[in-house]
């Protein structure tokens, strides 16, 4: 919480533009599942077509109530049963 201060998604330049995401604006992160909004974080410390949000706020702290987990599934891996919420196909856009 220090270090963030507020949930952040990092979007690759090439994503952003076409997008008009700025640095530092709130963006909606969504599927057919939820949503959450972060700051944005325009950078290449994401690859192009991958948004990347490094930690989960706890709802109460995050904007709306909703954080990353809005996004996941509940479904277990077909081997060994674990968590797949590591990676999920999501859109972004710039918060209303």
């Amino acid at each position: 919480m220090r270090r963030e201060s507020e949930p952040i998604v990092f979007v690759h330049p090439e994503d952003a533009a076409p997008r008009a995401i700025e640095d530092g604006m709130p963006v909606r992160v969504f599927n057919d599942r939820g949503s959450f909004v972060a700051r944005a974080e325009v950078s290449d410390a994401a690859r192009p077509g991958v948004a990347v949000g490094l930690s989960i706020w706890w709802p109460k702290l995050s904007p709306g109530g909703r954080n990353a987990n809005a996004v996941t599934s509940q479904e277990l891996t077909d081997m060994g049963g674990g968590a797949t919420f590591y990676d999920c196909l999501v859109e972004v856009e710039v918060a209303p």
